[in-house]
């Protein structure tokens, strides 16, 4: 097994009803802007607390997700709006039982088993999407995680992952990682 150290930070796009949320956040704040005349106190108030939770509403939906692979460990962090920072979870590598990519045979052959569901991808498509049956170290169980790395990522899972475990067929570079 190697000592590798790889980083890698993904960008999530929001979903698509994150705009009809924006716009009623934004109307509700508008709406209570116009009733400062007729309630004062409790006009402003209002006004107060939808300008606030339309600005952690902006900022929930700007977020990324950083991967980082330290001696076979798959750290998950969510990142909020590049202030905040969230463990999603510890994932051993080492122990995996499958890599592969979403849409292969191999990971469709898996996709019955009841198993927690993990999705850390940009949401851009299913293309680039891996899926790794791993150990998860908090719990001590098996998890299906979605991940979108890029091929220093890939190269680095292949190393790290038991012998058979990794099933992706496409050339990926043999570097020092």
């Amino acid at each position: 097994m190697y000592n590798v150290s790889v980083e890698q930070i993904i960008k999530t796009k929001a979903p698509k009803t994150a705009w009809l949320f924006k716009l009623i956040m934004a109307a509700a704040c508008v709406a209570a802007f116009t009733t400062i005349p007729s309630t004062y106190t409790l006009g402003m108030f209002l006004t107060v607390i939808l300008i606030i939770l339309t600005v952690l509403l902006f900022r929930y939906y700007n977020s990324e997700y950083e991967y980082s692979l330290v001696d076979g460990e798959l750290t998950v962090d969510k990142i909020m709006s590049r202030s905040f920072r969230r463990r999603c979870g510890v994932y051993n590598v080492a122990r995996a039982s499958l890599i592969a990519k979403a849409g292969s045979q191999e990971a469709l052959r898996r996709e019955y088993e009841r198993l927690h569901t993990m999705d850390f991808t940009a949401h851009d498509g299913q293309e680039n999407v891996v899926v790794m049956y791993a150990l998860d170290n908090a719990n001590n169980e098996q998890v299906r995680i979605l991940l979108e790395p890029d091929s220093r990522m890939l190269a680095a899972l292949k190393n790290a992952a038991p012998k058979g475990a990794f099933q992706i067929s496409e050339e990926i570079p043999d570097e020092d990682v």
